[in-house]
């Protein structure tokens, strides 16, 4: 095994099933509690490095674990920028803009999120950190991160379409682990340190 790559979602903001990307929230009451059991776990893995989204949300969680002494902050760690989709939910979005929704379900990558950000270009944003991945000595990295970057980088490793990341559920305050082997990456937990 070459790196076991570990993808910590940050804990509940409290802005339920609404579209959150680029809005900088805190972590809610019952964020702190969803990191519990991440902890733990986290506390067995022997993490080697730690590479962090600049979102609030995401930078208290590192507080949280007690992990911020030496960790990285990594601009392209940060969610997609869903524009005006920002703060609402699935059957708004639907209700204004079904046939965008459909086009984003397709996975077309010339697809933009309204007045947000492109496909294409958070995709290479998932380039960068696998690239950035590949550079590091780390050999059990911890990124500290967002739903829909988690989700991409599954694909990404595990050699998926990125059109299938919606196929993953990703809990906050939850890790996904990723064994990288010269011959592609494995996934080895998802969802790991709930109560």
């Amino acid at each position: 095994m070459t790196q076991r790559l570990h993808l910590l979602r940050h804990g509940s903001t409290g802005a339920g099933n609404r579209y959150i990307g680029s809005t900088d929230l805190p972590l809610s009451p019952d964020g702190a509690a969803d990191l519990e059991g991440a902890a733990d776990l986290l506390q067995r893995q022997e993490i080697d490095a730690v590479f962090c989204s600049p979102m609030r949300r995401c930078r208290q969680t590192v507080d949280r674990l007690g992990l911020a002494p030496g960790t990285e902050i990594v601009d392209d760690l940060r969610e997609i920028d869903f524009g005006r989709w920002e703060g609402l939910s699935f059957a708004e979005i639907c209700a204004t803009d079904g046939e965008l929704v459909d086009r984003w379900a397709q996975g077309a990558t010339d697809f933009a999120f309204p007045e947000g950000e492109s496909l294409r270009d958070f995709l290479g944003r998932i380039d960068r950190i696998r690239m950035m991945l590949t550079a590091t000595p780390a050999r059990r990295p911890l990124l500290v991160t967002h739903g829909g970057v988690i989700r991409h980088l599954v694909c990404a490793c595990l050699g998926i379409g990125p059109e299938k990341s919606l196929l993953f559920e990703i809990k906050p305050g939850r890790c996904t682990v990723i064994d990288i082997h010269s011959a592609g990456g494995v996934l080895a937990g998802l969802n790991l340190g709930g109560s």
